[in-house]
């Protein structure tokens, strides 16, 4: 399953790429793109664990911008 998502209260292009490093890492995931410009994630995941997956990605994403939250 791949799906695009915006992101609100992303502020830096370093960050964008620092999380989208980290949710790469994320076991399931297939693809990860994060564009700061547009304020969005495209996310590919096995269709069976995607919502597992997406909840550690908006951890991550917490971790590197605490105020950064995904907009479903």
């Amino acid at each position: 399953m791949k799906k695009s998502f915006k992101l609100e209260e992303l502020d830096c292009a370093n960050c964008a790429a620092k999380m989208e490093a980290a949710i790469a890492k994320i076991p399931g995931v297939k693809k990860v793109s994060i564009n700061f410009m547009a304020q969005k994630m495209i996310l590919e995941a096995e269709d069976d664990d995607f919502e597992n997956v997406l909840n550690l990605a908006q951890k991550k994403i917490k971790e590197v911008e605490p105020d950064c939250e995904i907009i479903l």
